[in-house]
């Protein structure tokens, strides 16, 4: 683990990549485009010769070196104290599983190790708000459109660098790692959410809710890679304790500010990513009222 900062921003964990590199399996797509659609079907695609269309779009030579680059430093020269990268939200190590990344952190999004293989990725539709729980691959914007609104957009370049550093991340087979397969899950509803609800109905908070001890540690995990204590250079602090519970699940699981305003700043962490269990105990320490940033 390292801190970086580009452009004078604030420096954030990141995570370096470990495992081998496998040269020659094409390029791929990109950032939250490894969120797929359970009902579409897989496209083909050759991996040797596919590239986004915003990639394609670029007549120079890739290079993976700048593609790395991108991803662990990039800011799209979003000045804010949100100036997220990939890694922020998005692992690349071969130890990672889909239910957590191998390092400090469990990010709010899939791993993009071996999602190569992701037929999604490389889906025709894009992002709408109003069909959320459709994710597609068009050129690596659906990141950069829904969470970097203060910056600037993906450049045909940068994808076609990115993407050419993103195909060494690859060490299975499509048919042979969880990765590689395309996702399927809820994005505004999941299973155990009507219990989640029961259980916050009464308008209970810290330890009635749950382990506050143990949502701490939660906390740290889950959203640390983004969340700095008050005493960084450019903290990204949690809503007061006296916020409702159901707000916190609103924008935990569903990435809405309320009254379905989106959060255009914090992607929405799912259920096989921090369980129901571990959501009680999260929102035990957020609503505690003795709770230290």
């Amino acid at each position: 683990m390292m801190d970086v900062s580009v452009d004078g921003g604030p420096a954030r964990p990141v995570q370096h990549r470990s495992g081998p590199r496998v040269a020659g399996l094409g390029t791929l797509g990109l950032g939250l485009l490894l969120v797929g659609c359970g009902d579409d079907k897989a496209e083909e695609y050759d991996l040797e010769s596919w590239q986004s269309p915003l990639a394609a779009q670029f007549s120079g030579t890739p290079d993976p070196v700048e593609g790395e680059r991108i991803y662990f430093e990039e800011q799209w020269s979003d000045s804010s104290a949100y100036a997220f990268r990939c890694i922020s939200c998005h692992a690349v190590d071969s130890g990672d599983t889909l239910e957590e990344d191998a390092d400090a952190f469990t990010r709010p999004a899939h791993t993009t190790w071996n999602a190569a293989h992701r037929g999604t990725w490389k889906g025709s539709h894009r992002w709408d708000r109003k069909d959320s729980d459709r994710l597609g691959a068009y050129g690596g914007q659906i990141c950069i459109t829904a969470y970097f609104p203060n910056g600037d957009e993906m450049s045909p370049e940068q994808a076609a660098h990115l993407e050419a550093w993103m195909k060494t991340n690859i060490d299975a087979s499509p048919g042979g790692d969880p990765r590689a397969q395309p996702l399927d899950y809820s994005f505004n509803d999941w299973p155990g959410q009507d219990d989640v609800m029961d259980a916050i109905s009464g308008g209970d908070s810290g330890a009635a809710l749950g382990d506050v001890d143990a949502g701490e540690a939660l906390a740290a995990r889950h959203c640390g890679s983004c969340h700095t204590p008050e005493g960084d250079d450019t903290p990204l602090i949690y809503s007061p304790p006296a916020t409702p519970a159901a707000d916190f699940v609103a924008r935990i699981r569903k990435a809405d500010l309320g009254g379905g305003v989106p959060n255009d700043r914090m992607p929405r962490i799912t259920h096989d990513r921090l369980d129901d269990d571990e959501l009680l105990d999260l929102l035990a320490w957020l609503t505690d009222p003795g709770r230290v940033d």
